[in-house]
């Protein structure tokens, strides 16, 4: 149990010096080489962004977290630290797509306000690696207001906090976002870069804004719902597990193993937990059950130079058998089968779900509703095959189908169909 702590309500200030003495972090430059250097020795991030299940997340080999906002995060500090993990706190900064209005200097001043507030709280807290500094500002918005707002909160966190980095982070590169920040936000330590499809390129995208500094990426997964393909009928199609889990793996090779040493200084994958974005498995390395999948092996291999022990399902994809699934008939039987495999031999329990397509897309990554499922949708089913009924009501839906093999991991993949009358 950790010990109690004690603070000054005033100033929202914690005495956390029972848990260990606070960190110093720095940016450290080596014949055009970068590192992050933490009480002395250097540590590169092998991470990803969540705040939950933290004792999976070492498990694997996860060495650090990186978290949105930093509003009531103290029992999460302590469990990191407890657990041997780093954490990015992040300070959400407002955006102008959500009618934030950065001309109110009322406003304006409200947010440094919480600025001061969180920086306060947790400088001197031990698991602190470094400072995100918003998420995707410029999203929706206009990029000089943006930079501004960065820079401003940058500015105050290392007034307060010299010792631990500030990492704008940012949604992709653009054109000339990392040139502009390196230009015009000289309190920024680093950029974070989330990335989803380019994440391969990034490195050399980077350099070609003229940008040779030190990076993270703050945000990494399969090709985004915004990227890929789309059925006629406007579906997202998303990637089944295994699909996720090889381009994942070819994409950190090539934009973070491949610079380090180097210009990168580590990665947080997306998103450590599940969320309901277009779909429910879109972007979560876990699923609603708990369940971890292929996608983590993959991380951990890299987290850990080793293979894992024991290896999550394959799941290659989903045959449908209709004859155009843009245009099933109300209520009738479709054939369904999975292409998987288990490099352990586990014995697989496969489940089949009919889903409605969502009706709650939003950008950004904002919040979501799920979509419901349709019940009594299964008629028979066999080894990787079966047969669902599909619905009565014309509209559109997704397949879903789950794959278990009993040791806590799984595999996932959907697929788009349109019921018509």
């Amino acid at each position: 149990m950790l010990p109690a702590l004690t603070g000054c309500a005033s100033e929202n200030v914690r005495d956390w010096s029972a848990l260990g003495s606070p960190t110093v972090v720095s940016v450290r430059q080596t014949h055009g080489e970068y590192e992050l250097v933490r009480d002395g020795a250097a540590f590169f991030v092998r991470g990803a962004g969540g705040t939950t299940n933290l004792e999976a997340l070492a498990a694997f080999g996860g060495n650090a977290i990186r978290t949105w906002d930093s509003e009531g995060i103290d029992d999460l500090m302590n469990e990191a630290h407890r657990l041997g993990i780093a954490v990015q706190a992040g300070i959400w900064l407002e955006h102008e797509r959500h009618g934030y209005d950065y001309n109110d200097p009322a406003v304006k001043k409200a947010q440094l306000a919480k600025v001061r507030r969180l920086v306060l709280r947790y400088r001197n807290h031990p698991a602190l690696l470094t400072w995100g500094v918003g998420n995707e500002v410029e999203l929706g918005g206009s990029m000089d207001t943006a930079l501004l707002a960065i820079e401003e909160a940058a500015r105050l966190i290392k007034e307060l906090d010299p010792n631990h980095p500030t990492v704008a982070v940012i949604a992709e590169i653009g054109d000339d976002k990392a040139k502009r920040i390196g230009a015009e936000c000289p309190s920024v330590d680093l950029i974070g870069v989330n990335s989803y499809g380019g994440l391969a390129s990034v490195p050399d995208r980077l350099l070609g804004q003229g940008y040779d500094g030190p990076y993270m990426i703050t945000e990494f997964g399969p090709l985004g719902h915004w990227e890929g393909a789309h059925t006629a009928w406007g579906a997202p199609i998303e990637m089944s597990g295994a699909q996720k889990a090889d381009f994942i793996a070819g994409n950190y090779a090539a934009a973070i193993d491949a610079e380090h040493p180097g210009r990168c200084l580590g990665s947080f994958a997306f998103v450590w937990g599940h969320k309901q974005e277009t779909t429910e498995t879109w972007f979560g390395l876990l699923l609603k059950t708990g369940e971890t999948i292929e996608t983590v092996d993959r991380l951990s291999e890299h987290w850990t130079g080793k293979s894992p022990t024991q290896r999550a399902p394959r799941v290659e994809g989903i045959t449908l058998d209709v004859d155009d699934a843009g245009a099933v008939s109300p209520g009738s039987g479709m054939g369904v089968r999975v292409a998987c495999s288990d490099a352990d031999g586990d014995a697989l329990d496969i489940e089949w779900r009919i889903v409605g397509e969502s009706t709650d897309r939003k950008s950004g990554g904002d919040a979501e509703a799920a979509p419901e499922d349709v019940t009594d949708v299964l008629i028979s089913s066999s080894g990787d095959s079966a047969t669902l009924r599909a619905p009565n009501e014309a509209g559109a839906y997704r397949v879903f189908v789950t794959v278990r093999d009993g040791t806590g991991r799984a595999g996932t993949a959907n697929v788009p169909f349109q019921v018509v009358e």
